[in-house]
Parts: structure tokens; C-alpha cells; sequence
């Protein structure tokens, strides 16, 4: 939609660079860079002004191992096609079987919990983690939204973690957002859908 030779500014143009990220190094993030990437998240839009959703933030690689499985359980296998596959130079777990983890090995693993009896708790923590993203990637560092949170923390593990952890019973995991060094190049966007805006005037 953009027309050729428009000089974009910084904001918009980290917005189209943006990937998802499911290859990572090990390497820890500073804590600067997150600390960063985290104010960005408290700042995002939220419906009345209501700053509801907790960001639980898990650098323990252990537990993230563990949670991470329980994420790949809960999807259950479905698999791609090779017409409808997610990404072939950061494949996910709906395009190759032997992934062992919904977080991908991720250092970097952030739940974002809200209200389970608020009508705009999920709205609320993607707008956060569209913000996360962002400021992640204009950091140089990567990241990709992980669904099934709530599938995740109903678990034996994630119920202990998340009493553990000083999370209210009436906050529900709502999504994850994993965060890290990419471990291969910035993977090419596909072609984007023709047909998807209406414009009424």
C-alpha cells in the first residue's frame, strides 16, 4: 500500500522489519534492554485506562523448559501443509514435529496475566505484547507471541508457579511472549494478502 519512494520513519519501518523469531542463542539479554522493552509493555493502551495485566517475567531456564513442553502438548499436533506452512526459515511447531518446546528455547519467556471476569483482559495483553515486540526488535532483539498460555498455566506445573509466583486466582494467563538473540538471519516476510482493506467514505 505504500507507495514507492515514501521515506518512512523510524517507527513505522521497525514496524514492517519485525519478525517472529524461533531459532535463538542462549545468550541473556541485558537487563537494560529488558527493563526497556518492559516500560514499553506498562505504556501500551489498556481499555479504561485500567493498567490491569501483570507481566511475569521468567529468565529460569528450567522452568521454561518445562512450561514450554506443556505449551507444545497443548496444541495437540496440528501440522502445516506444505500450502499453508508458518514459516520455513523459522519453522514452528505446527511445521516440524521434532521441536521439543512452544517456546523454542527461548532465554526470555514473559506470561502476561490479566483478569479472567474482565471483558477486555486478552484485548489488553496483545496490545502489551504487540508493544513488546516492537520495542524488542528496535533493540536488535527478537521475539514471537506464544499462544495457549492459559492451557499452559492450568497445568499441575503452572497452577504452582503461579501461586508461587503471587499471581491472583482471578488472573488468568491470557499469552506469551518470548524474547532473545536470534540464532539465524531475520527471515524474509511472505507476500502480503491482497484484498484485506476497505476504505468508506
Amino acid at each position: 500500500m505504500l507507495e514507492r519512494g515514501i521515506v518512512m520513519n523510524a517507527a513505522i519501518q521497525n514496524m514492517l522489519e519485525r519478525r517472529s523469531i524461533r531459532k535463538y542463542r542462549p545468550d541473556q539479554i541485558s537487563d537494560e534492554d529488558l527493563n526497556i522493552i518492559l516500560e514499553a509493555g506498562l505504556y501500551a493502551p489498556n481499555a479504561g485506562g485500567r493498567q490491569s495485566p501483570i507481566f511475569v517475567v521468567c529468565r529460569n531456564a528450567e522452568i521454561n523448559a518445562a512450561l514450554g513442553k506443556i505449551n507444545k502438548a497443548a496444541f495437540h499436533g496440528r501440522m502445516s501443509t506444505e500450502n499453508a506452512y508458518i514459516s520455513k526459515e523459522q519453522p514452528s511447531i505446527a511445521d516440524d514435529a521434532d521441536i521439543a518446546s512452544g517456546f523454542y528455547g527461548a532465554p526470555v519467556v514473559i506470561t502476561l496475566f490479566a483478569s479472567e471476569n474482565f471483558l477486555y483482559s486478552e484485548a489488553d495483553c496483545c496490545v502489551a505484547a504487540q508493544n513488546i515486540m516492537l520495542a524488542a526488535h528496535s533493540l536488535g532483539i527478537g521475539s514471537c507471541m506464544v499462544a495457549r498460555a492459559w492451557d499452559t498455566f492450568s497445568s499441575e506445573l503452572g497452577r504452582r508457579l503461579q501461586e508461587e509466583w503471587d499471581i491472583d486466582k482471578g488472573m488468568e494467563a491470557k499469552i506469551h511472549v518470548i524474547l532473545g538473540y536470534a540464532d539465524s538471519a531475520r527471515p524474509s516476510a511472505k507476500p502480503r494478502k491482497g484484498n484485506r482493506v476497505r476504505v468508506v467514505n
